[in-house]
């Protein structure tokens, strides 16, 4: 054992570490986590209209279950709207896509590479890796709902009302079981809003929250409106959403840039809410070789920092998301508590804090 965690370790046999809660830690996750790379033809037709956009979709992932065990936290899975089944297969050989239920497609008809086409694989496979290790710090499941589809095919993408939400939460209630899930009402308790109750730090203690899932909407004004439609807060929902710090239902936050955005979100973060923002966007640091925005990331205190870079790309050597250590979860650097410092490693068998690999 290291001599740091054999100090720590001592320390702890005096007296017990203080409690975190699933808020105080810190994790790496990725953007559109199911994405696979574009074919060539894809590529060249992208290409043609813009080689800029070309090059901002030219990243891929590798399985989810393999993210997971690599030490991702969070995972982004972009949903299409699909009750009939068949609307974004070419024809019926697509097997997975003519089936009823929720797509995970990036640019339906185009970018549309994805390692678990249909919604209930992905959750399946998620749900079997969570069960598997018990003790994995909460992962965070951020959702768009798409309504975009290259219309050059003539399709547009199938639009989400109140009745395609309610649809959302049930399919993710059919694969998911409930006692492994984290859901916003979870944190509400008898709170008389989301927002009092995690400015009043109920979000789950940590080891609780172990095993468990629970799932962002990343979305703008308009589409939460339609997700919460009359609720004071996310009454019976499966999703915490983006929304603005005064919402009733305010919990989590997206706020991309760590660089411009950085004392907001460390800001949020210490007031109690959960963040996730971004290392790298569009392919531009993992090119440039720069992780000036990574470092921002980490600083701010956002909980979840996502990547397109979880493995290097051989094509761009050099650049890689990690956190310090390559720990797979660590103590928050906003809201660490004072006996402990953010980047240490505690042994294995303590889990009040840090997850390894």
């Amino acid at each position: 054992m290291p001599l740091l965690s054999l100090a720590l370790a001592a320390a702890s046999s005096l007296a017990p570490a203080p409690a975190l809660h699933m808020n105080d830690v810190q994790a790496v996750g990725t953007h559109n986590s199911y994405k696979q790379a574009m074919s060539e033809d894809v590529r060249r037709a992208i290409a043609a209209k813009s080689e800029a956009a070309a090059e901002a979709l030219d990243y891929s992932h590798r399985p989810l279950a393999e993210q997971l065990d690599h030490g991702a936290r969070q995972l982004e899975i972009d949903v299409n709207y699909d009750p009939d089944g068949g609307y974004y297969a070419k024809d019926k050989s697509d097997a997975e896509l003519v089936k009823p239920g929720f797509k995970v497609l990036h640019i339906a008809f185009s970018d549309a590479g994805s390692s678990c086409e249909r919604l209930a694989t992905c959750l399946a496979i998620i749900r079997d890796w969570s069960a598997a290790h018990p003790d994995h710090a909460p992962i965070m499941l951020m959702f768009n709902a798409k309504e975009t589809a290259d219309p050059e095919h003539g399709k547009p993408a199938l639009r989400f009302d109140e009745k395609a939400f309610d649809a959302l939460d049930r399919e993710i209630l059919s694969v998911i079981p409930r006692k492994q899930l984290i859901l916003p009402d979870d944190v509400q308790g008898r709170y008389p809003t989301l927002r009092d109750a995690v400015l009043a730090g109920n979000w789950p203690k940590l080891d609780a929250a172990r095993g468990k899932i629970f799932f962002a909407l990343d979305e703008h004004e308009p589409t939460i409106s339609i997700y919460r439609g009359k609720r004071k807060s996310l009454e019976g929902r499966v999703f915490f959403v983006n929304t603005d710090e005064n919402s009733p239902a305010a919990a989590y936050l997206t706020i991309n840039d760590p660089i411009a955005e950085g004392d907001r979100i460390a800001r949020d973060v210490k007031a109690g809410f959960m963040v996730r923002t971004r290392a790298d966007a569009d392919t531009r640091e993992a090119r440039a070789g720069t992780l000036a925005r990574l470092r921002a990331a980490l600083a701010s205190g956002a909980q979840y920092i996502s990547t397109d870079y979880l493995w290097e790309d051989p094509r761009l050597p050099g650049y890689r998301v990690a956190l310090p250590g390559d720990v797979v979860t660590r103590c928050n650097p906003a809201r660490c508590p004072q006996e402990l410092k953010p980047d240490f490693e505690l042994d294995a068998a303590d889990r009040t804090n840090i997850e390894t690999k």
